[in-house]
């Protein structure tokens, strides 16, 4: 599933003495600063007109020149924007504001409810340390429904609940959808709650009351005691045991919580704004990857119809943000009043909340998985890591070649073809190509893990290359607070003798060495020519699991003699293939082409038409000796411009000289699911099947 959407953070920091400063950060690469929210403007004072309130909101948040001048731009080369409002911790008074009312009113343009608009997926993030986790892929999606009601609620000024009521209003809010609606019996107490939790719940419905207190500076829950009297329960209590909950290494992943609703009940009296808008970002930091909260009142109808659009819009895409401007778009519509009430905290960079497995090609797919995590168990597959496992994690080469582009004023047309703009560089500066190749990654890499570099970060890594840059910053620890499932942290788990990667970056090995392999090795070719007697050769100790070796097909820029011979440009990969393809036997250590004739393949990364690909398939596959082995292919998804039934077919024949079988989605798409499978049939001590899987039973 490709993302349409341009990724744009709008950061606001702590106050300073001359107000909140302001940042725009597109697609974690560019840029804007320099604006500045004057703080005069507070406290938020609103009036009895929701649309004059969401224009004066949003001249407020982008007031500044500066910032007016960033936004047009941005809007201008993307219409589609993930929009991620980021609050500085130290700054929640701004978390009263109703941010969702934001209102972009053009002159001889229609006005653009952004939190209300598909083409605007509006949330409130959170960034923090992950828990495990990753897109639910299990169907139906299991919705707990905690229904708060004490007997005593009269005795603190609130009104009973009617829980039939309640309980029924939900279930027809959500007939016909893949859900399974469980109901907490009374009373609900924080203990019963955590009891449910266990059996494993995708999603945690909570109706109740609930309370700011401002003394304590927490939030709190009306539940109850074992007695069914009213027991408040502070937001530090449900966000430590929602932690203990989501980090249970026994829960598989597809039984663990992605999202609490806090929805107010239908008789309240008083508004829960404080006391749910406090709780939600305690439970996000706790690990909930996204909390619905309602920051006032909720009309009944209101309600109804948000949660029936917001769930049904959920089940269809898994995209929370995009789930939640809809059911307000419908809420628009209908003119049903309270459209900015409900509110999302996520700490997902891309709003996936529940996923969608990938499509297997050919007529024995269900012996896919089973053969699969067979080799990978008995240690019998190579990962083969492309350019594409890296997306998001470091500009894509098109990102890349156009910079470069634009530096050395590559004169032709094509300027996001790297291998043809890196051609040209290394016709007229051979020497800066590979340098200034691997400084725009390094540089990237601060960005990406939303990071800003000190003058002491620039000091230090002034003169580091990729390797030492990522190791000095903690890739391996910081990547896993934006990304779940990240794919090299996931292959590391498997704890493969060989990984083989076209890619020049660390990561791989990053990943290894965070679950205690030390012993793990970069290795690289031998890219002298191969002179009449050039004996072969072979690595020291051989890989193993103990042993791990990271193979860089294409160079790495950690050893002198790698990074001077780094394979970029059409006529690096020509000439690199004609060598695989030739004197593998030579440039290539000898345990590592025996594996490679042992074992079968994983190719992550890769699309048909990429260089790397080409080479690899061609030029190294092809030339192996190899009994007949059945390899994996993960394989992009057509664009929407092509027939995909075509497409399959295509690609099918194709790979089928190969025997490459074809898994159809997208790298993340496949690690979760292999995730998923790999904990579903026992891990690594798992058994598959009665009978031992071989490639005949394809």
């Amino acid at each position: 599933m490709t993302n349409p959407y341009a990724d744009l953070e709008i950061r606001i920091l702590n106050q300073t003495s001359a107000g909140y400063p302001l940042e725009l950060t597109l697609n974690a690469e560019q840029e804007f600063s320099g604006g500045q929210l004057d703080p005069g403007f507070l406290p938020w004072i609103p009036t009895a007109d929701p649309v004059a309130d969401g224009q004066r909101l949003f001249d407020w948040l982008l007031g500044h020149a500066k910032m007016q001048a960033a936004w047009a731009e941005v809007r201008g080369h993307f219409a589609q924007r993930r929009l991620r409002l980021r609050i500085d911790a130290n700054a929640p008074e701004l978390h009263a504001i109703p941010w969702e009312l934001l209102r972009e009113a053009i002159e001889g343009e229609a006005p653009n409810d952004l939190a209300a608009t598909t083409a605007t997926p509006f949330s409130r993030y959170l960034a923090g340390r992950w828990q495990p986790g990753s897109p639910i892929l299990q169907r139906p999606i299991r919705v707990l429904v905690a229904i708060a009601n004490p007997q005593n609620l009269s005795d603190f000024g609130l009104q009973a609940i009617d829980v039939a009521a309640e309980w029924t209003a939900l279930q027809n809010a959500l007939v016909g959808l893949d859900v399974e609606l469980i109901q907490l019996p009374q009373p609900c107490t924080l203990a019963t709650i955590e009891d449910a939790l266990k059996k494993g719940v995708h999603v945690l419905h909570f109706i109740g009351h609930g309370v700011y207190r401002a003394q304590q500076q927490d939030a709190a829950l009306y539940l109850a005691d074992d007695a069914n009297r009213v027991q408040p329960v502070v937001d530090a209590d449900i966000a430590a045991m929602l932690a203990r909950q989501l980090s249970d290494a026994n829960m598989h992943n597809d039984d663990k919580l992605r999202l609490v609703f806090l929805a107010s009940c239908q008789t309240a009296a008083r508004s829960p704004a404080d006391a749910f808008r406090g709780l939600a970002p305690r439970l996000v930091q706790a690990g909930v990857p996204a909390v619905l909260a309602m920051q006032d009142l909720v009309p009944v109808d209101t309600a109804r119809a948000f949660a029936t659009t917001f769930y049904r819009q959920l089940l269809q895409h898994g995209q929370v943000d995009l789930a939640t401007n809809e059911a307000r778009s419908h809420l628009l519509t209908t003119k049903l009043a309270g459209a900015s009430i409900p509110v999302l905290f996520m700490r997902l960079r891309d709003g996936a909340l529940l996923g969608k497995r990938g499509r297997i090609a050919g007529d024995k797919s269900e012996n896919f998985w089973p053969f699969l995590l067979d080799d990978l168990r008995k240690g019998k597959c190579v990962p083969f890591l492309g350019p594409r496992v890296t997306a998001g994690l470091l500009p894509d080469a098109a990102q890349v070649a156009t910079r470069l582009a634009d530096k050395y004023n590559y004169p032709l047309t094509d300027r996001t073809d790297l291998a043809k703009v890196a051609r040209y560089i290394a016709l007229n500066a051979p020497q800066d190509l590979r340098a200034e190749y691997t400084r725009l990654l390094r540089r990237s890499l601060f960005a990406y893990l939303g990071l800003k570099p000190t003058r002491e970060d620039r000091q230090r890594f002034a003169n580091a290359n990729l390797t030492e840059t990522a190791a000095g910053i903690g890739w391996a620890e910081k990547v896993r607070a934006l990304h779940e499932n990240e794919i090299h942290h996931l292959l590391a788990e498997l704890k493969l003798p060989l990984y083989m990667t076209t890619n020049c970056d660390s990561f791989m090995t990053e990943a290894l060495r965070a679950t205690g392999a030390t012993t793990v090795r970069r290795a690289g070719p031998r890219w002298e020519q191969v002179q009449a007697g050039t004996p072969q050769y072979t690595l020291d100790p051989e890989p193993s699991r103990e042993n791990p070796v990271v193979f860089h097909l294409n160079g790495y820029d950690d050893d002198p003699t790698q990074a001077h011979q780094m394979v970029l440009s059409e006529d690096d990969y020509l000439s690199h293939f004609v060598r695989l393809n030739r004197d593998h036997n030579y440039i290539l250590p000898m345990d590592v082409v025996g594996r490679l004739g042992e074992s079968s393949f994983l190719f992550l990364g890769y699309s048909l038409n990429d260089w790397e690909f080409r080479v690899v398939l061609q030029g190294l596959v092809a030339a192996l000796n190899r009994p007949k082995k059945v390899n994996v292919g993960v394989q992009l998804e057509e664009g929407p411009d092509q027939d995909p039934e075509k497409v399959l077919q295509y690609l099918g024949d194709y790979m089928d000289q190969y025997n490459i079988k074809i898994y159809w989605g997208t790298p993340q798409q496949f690690a979760t699911e292999l995730y998923s499978e790999w904990q579903r049939l026992g891990g690594p001590n798992g058994v598959v099947a009665e009978e031992e899987w071989d490639d005949d039973n394809w």
